[in-house]
């Protein structure tokens, strides 16, 4: 188990990627991943669907009584839903939250269940949930929330701050699975001590893969991003295991089990 100091160092010593090998190796974790990425993709809508029709409902309700002739009054509307809900809108709205939290709480799981199959372990579904457990929920909420800010402040503070944190958003999830005995302050550190490392070849990766899953959706009407959408998350894993490593197979959940 790696301290916060030799983390640091393992990336300031870390060597250039290639960026073919690193999309090949994706492709090839792909194949060994991909059943798990489509039941992570059931499970978060699962979770998401009642909750987005409970958001929705006040809106659709508006729109229907404030359209005449098939023409709506955007202004009339918005007045009518402060009037109608106010203060409600704001508690399905921290719903939302909360939900989006637990969605995030199966992506940390589905990072675990990566490395087991990577390293040829067999899957346990159980493995989604595995940040469920009492000595970890409460330290991934908070922890996701803090992910949250970040990305909320980033996005006040406009475009170019937020198209730079987004790369070290990314390695926050990983380094938070696989380093669960580090704090949460320095598990975000190494996030963007790693995310400025290899920012350009993160942000091109990830540029260059929304553009294939885009493609990918357009032509299987919809139905590619349940097989594919998670596909965004391997370059990720695999530039972490390049430049971190693993010691042993389950180095990084020791700490809290024990």
């Amino acid at each position: 188990m790696c301290s916060f100091q030799n983390l640091i160092t393992k990336i300031q010593n870390s060597k250039p990627i290639d960026f073919g090998d690193l999309f090949n190796t994706s492709l090839n974790l792909f194949k060994k991943v991909w059943l798990q990425g489509f039941l992570l993709q059931l499970l978060s809508i699962i979770i998401m669907l009642p909750f987005i029709i409970l958001f929705y409902m006040p809106y659709f309700n508006m729109v229907l009584e404030n359209s005449s002739n098939g023409v709506m009054d955007s202004v009339a509307l918005s007045q009518a839903l402060v009037d109608e809900y106010g203060a409600s809108l704001v508690w399905i709205y921290l719903l939302m939250v909360a939900v989006s939290v637990v969605s995030s709480l199966l992506y940390l799981g589905f990072y675990k269940i990566i490395k087991a199959m990577d390293h040829g372990e067999l899957f346990v579904i159980s493995d989604f949930f595995y940040f469920f457990k009492a000595p970890y929920v409460g330290k991934a909420i908070v922890f996701l929330l803090a992910y949250l800010g970040i990305t909320i402040l980033a996005a006040l503070l406009c475009l170019f701050p937020l198209i730079y944190v987004i790369v070290p958003l990314l390695f926050m999830l990983p380094f938070f699975v696989y380093n669960t005995h580090l704090s949460n302050l320095e598990i975000i550190k190494l996030a963007f001590s790693l995310g400025h490392k290899k920012w350009g070849l993160t942000f091109l990766t990830l540029i260059l893969n929304s553009i294939l899953l885009y493609v990918v959706i357009l032509v299987t009407c919809g139905v590619g991003s349940l097989f594919f959408s998670f596909f965004l998350y391997l370059p990720q894993y695999i530039i972490y295991k390049k430049v971190i490593g693993f010691e042993t197979p389950e180095s990084a959940f020791q700490e809290l089990d024990s």
